[in-house]
């Protein structure tokens, strides 16, 4: 079969940096490519972030007014978007994302042999909003393909996946990056006016395939680095409720009406990490599990 690949003189001028930038969590905006014509009529993944299954603090069962299934999710309108104190009192601000393990799920991209991004081809998960094992922290496998691989967007589950690096003489071979993304699955549509990592500008919303439908995501940051099998934490701390709000369990109102919160570190600096464990003021824990909430906005 014959590549539809350019040639690769051509691919190293285009597509070197951008490869560079995907594993770096620089400018390029995500771990994966723009969606292009082969791909993009496929079956769109319908999107539940707040059902029972899916949700924890964010639940449409509790929660009045929250976006219902496959209908945009607008980030940067309430209760998304949370104020915080950053070390020294200033201030701050992240998207309360619900919690999430910290145990990241794999992610595939595709590379050709001598290191260039495979622009025609999504990358690949498994889980999505409601799954068992589900989180919006991906551990970035790079995928090697043989020279005749054919950039049409076919390889579209695990399963094809698995299968090729299984099989001895197809010539495909993956291995951990190091990276991890902060990417969760959204509805089609939805929108966030800010990035992380300190970077301005709203973040990029991309495409990847789950179980044969396109799926999108919205891209935060990617210069985490994983502490053995899991992501980095971080801590958030419930100082009190403010003015008129004080409820017996702290957490029994979203995040953005009016909690007072603040973090002990910020990005670039070596304890931050999107993922806190929340605590009280006197350093008691309030909530199983990690709360995804990256600090955005430069």
């Amino acid at each position: 079969m014959r590549s539809t690949s350019p040639p690769a003189a051509l691919r190293a001028r285009i597509v070197k940096s951008v490869a560079i930038l995907v594993l770096a969590g620089g400018a390029s905006g995500a771990a994966g490519p723009v969606p292009s014509a082969a791909g993009s009529d496929a079956p769109l993944l319908r999107v539940d972030r707040f059902s029972d299954a899916a949700a924890t603090l964010l639940k449409r069962s509790r929660v009045p007014g929250l976006p219902g299934p496959g209908e945009p999710i607008h980030l940067d309108d309430p209760p998304f978007l949370v104020d915080l104190t950053g070390p020294g009192g200033d201030k701050e601000r992240c998207y309360d994302l619900d919690v999430r393990p910290a145990t990241p799920a794999r992610l595939y991209v595709f590379y050709d042999r001598v290191g260039n991004y495979v622009l025609g081809q999504w990358p690949v998960v498994d889980v999505a909003p409601g799954d068992p094992g589900y989180t919006d922290i991906w551990d970035v496998w790079k995928v090697t393909v043989p020279d005749r691989f054919e950039e049409t967007n076919w390889i579209r589950d695990l399963a094809t996946v698995e299968r090729l690096l299984k099989d001895r003489d197809s010539a495909y071979a993956a291995a951990r990056s190091g990276a991890l993304v902060n990417g969760p699955i959204v509805p089609e549509g939805s929108s966030a006016d800010k990035k992380a990592d300190r970077r301005e500008g709203a973040a990029v919303l991309r495409y990847l395939w789950y179980k044969g439908k396109r799926a999108p995501y919205l891209y935060f940051e990617q210069s985490l680095r994983p502490d053995g099998e899991r992501a980095p934490t971080s801590t958030l701390i419930f100082d009190s409720p403010a003015a008129g709000k004080s409820p017996k369990d702290p957490l029994a109102i979203p995040l953005g009406a009016g909690l007072r919160l603040r973090v002990e570190a910020v990005p670039g600096q070596p304890a931050y990490s999107p993922l806190h464990g929340m605590r009280d003021g006197k350093g008691r824990p309030l909530l199983e599990g990690t709360l995804n909430c990256p600090i955005v906005g430069p």
